[in-house]
Order: structure tokens, then C-alpha cells, then sequence
């Protein structure tokens, strides 16, 4: 599984693809990590976010991606065209559903639910790359409950997460990401930037 895959996940259980929109912040983004999934644990050196197009079901829609990372400078790899190797990443994907079942990012703080059908939703993902900049299936893990709890959208995504996974691991964190605008996030893992 490549790194879009995580991406592709981070954006909606169903199947997703498409870009990214939005606007960036001089400051660099910020994140913490108390837990472990699988034994692993996450050093957070990064957080960056991004508003991501997919279709779920032939539905389009859009979600914000949060990405906390253990790479440093994602946001400007990206752009380069370049991303990291040896990574762990987690994916924090808000999105509200509409009436019509498409999604749209967050429009306002509040707390998106995790593993239940609820109309501000949100999916967790916890991932690693290797060497090549590709993820196993065994280091990509969905969590199956918890919340992120978003305190600022817009330009920045800031607030934090509870998540559980389904053999027993809890992991508890804060982020302020500010989005990285003018690159597709979901080239990561496709071939077509640089493993560094």
C-alpha cells in the first residue's frame, strides 16, 4: 500500500482520490502523542493539513486531512516534490456530512466522532513508510472509536484527539496545523515525488 492509500483512507472509508484547496500560514504546525498503536509510538515533528476531493460511491465530496508526523517539513517536500522516507504518520480526517451524503470540511470547531454514523464524522489512521516510502498493510491501522475535537478551522486546524483501536491500544494528542496550500497531498506514495 502507498502513502495515498493512507491519505485515500485518512479521507473516507469508501474509495477517494482528488486534490487539494486552501490557503497557508506562515507558522510551522505543532502536535503531541501520548500512546502507542501496535507498539509504536509517534515523536511529533510536523503537522500540516489539507482539504482533500474524493468519491465515496459516486458522491464527490471533500475532508480536511490533518497529518502529524514524525518527518519534519512535509508541507515543503510536498511542494518540492519530494517525501519523507522511514515516516510514521497519523491522519486525522474531519468532514460533515450533507444532506445530500456528501462531505465537506469541517465548518466550525466541534467535536467529529470516530467510528460512528453521526453527521460531523471523522476517520483516524495510523500509518508507517519504509525505506521506500511505501506502507504495509500491517503498519496502516484504522482506529475504531474515539474523537477529534476541533477548537479552530480554516487556515489552521488546532484541537486534539482520543482515539481507541480495536485491540485495546488508546492513543491522546493536541494539534495546530496550518494548511499546506498549492500542492496534491495525495501524490505521496504514487511514484511521482522523490523518496528522501
Amino acid at each position: 500500500m502507498r502513502l495515498v492509500s493512507i491519505f485515500a483512507s485518512g479521507a473516507l472509508v469508501a474509495s477517494c482520490g482528488g486534490g487539494v484547496a486552501g490557503s497557508s500560514s506562515a507558522s510551522p504546525g505543532s502536535a503531541t502523542f501520548s500512546g502507542t498503536v501496535r507498539g509504536n509510538s509517534l515523536t511529533p515533528h510536523d503537522a500540516t493539513a489539507a482539504v482533500v476531493s474524493f468519491s465515496a460511491n459516486g458522491v464527490p465530496g471533500k475532508a480536511a486531512v490533518i497529518a502529524i508526523t514524525s518527518a519534519t517539513g512535509l508541507c515543503s517536500r510536498l511542494a518540492s516534490g519530494k517525501e519523507p522516507k522511514s515516516t510514521q504518520y497519523l491522519l486525522l480526517t474531519p468532514f460533515k456530512i450533507q444532506p445530500d451524503f456528501s462531505a465537506i470540511p469541517p465548518p466550525a470547531p466541534g467535536v467529529y466522532s470516530v467510528g460512528a454514523l453521526t453527521i460531523e464524522n471523522g476517520v483516524a489512521v495510523f500509518s508507517a513508510t519504509d525505506a521506500v516510502c511505501k506502507a504495509s498493510p500491517a503498519s496502516t491501522v484504522r482506529a475504531a472509536s474515539g474523537q477529534i475535537t476541533l477548537t479552530a478551522v480554516g487556515s489552521r486546524y488546532t484541537g486534539s484527539y482520543q482515539l481507541t483501536f480495536d485491540f485495546g491500544d488508546t492513543i491522546s494528542g493536541t494539534f495546530d496545523a496550518p494548511v499546506c496550500a498549492g500542492v496534491d497531498a495525495l501524490q505521496a506514495g504514487q511514484g511521482t515525488l522523490t523518496c528522501e
